[in-house]
């Protein structure tokens, strides 16, 4: 369906730049110098879009990286439309110097890349944000998943109740962390691995308990 959609696209495009061209040519007037570059930056415009749309929609399969390419896309458009206008301008305006038409049109691609660039900058940001809140999120929850698979076949009554408990402190865990945290996080893996073959439970589950708190609270702490 992306490709087809983006088949649509690029045919749109050449749709719109043949309109372009047709309407220029058509118009009776003289073919400067002006003229002639304008429509060069105009037609590379249009070409650019092919890339600009490959890059910012198919950098990952993901829909949320999709989504967030969609600015990227948008100042592309804006880009193309402006580049259009100001051909326009070129095109009726004979007076125009061909100097000013050197200067305006290579102004237009330049500080459209930048805004560009910039845009993709932030899209690559919020991704890497987001991978690292996910791994956080991933590594909270496959504790608590091992904690209430202990608590379900533990036979003690007492050691069961309290791993439950952890394991609902553990849910209930912010899955954020800092740099500041990664030692007591480690201390915190560690004593979770220990409740798997250790023989007195209740007593790693008192530090572990201690350690989880004194995280939480550090977290709190660290916002």
């Amino acid at each position: 369906m992306m490709k087809k959609n983006s088949t649509k696209g690029y045919v749109l495009l050449g749709i719109l730049f043949a309109l372009v061209s047709i309407i220029a040519f058509a118009v009776p007037t003289a073919k400067t110098a002006t003229f002639w570059i304008a429509y060069v930056f105009t037609a590379a415009a249009f070409a650019a879009q092919i890339g600009i749309w490959k890059t910012a929609l198919g950098k990952e399969g993901t829909l949320k990286s999709k989504f967030l390419g969609f600015p990227i896309v948008h100042i592309g458009i804006v880009y193309a439309i402006i580049q259009v206008i100001a051909f326009a301008v070129f095109l009726f305006a004979l007076t125009l110097p061909t100097w000013s038409a050197i200067v305006v049109c290579p102004i237009i691609a330049g500080l459209s890349a930048v805004c560009m660039i910039s845009a993709d900058a932030g899209r690559n940001e919020i991704e890497r944000v987001e991978a690292k809140v996910q791994n956080k999120v991933f590594y909270v929850r496959e504790m608590q998943a091992d904690i209430e698979l202990l608590a379900d076949n533990e036979s003690d009554a007492a050691v069961k109740t309290a791993l439950t408990h952890i394991a609902e402190k553990i849910r209930f865990s912010d899955p954020m962390s800092n740099e500041q945290l990664a030692d007591l996080e480690n201390k915190i893996s560690i004593k979770a691995a220990e409740l798997k073959t250790a023989s007195s439970k209740l007593e790693i589950i008192t530090e572990l308990n201690s350690l989880l708190d004194e995280r939480n609270k550090k977290c709190k702490i660290l916002k």
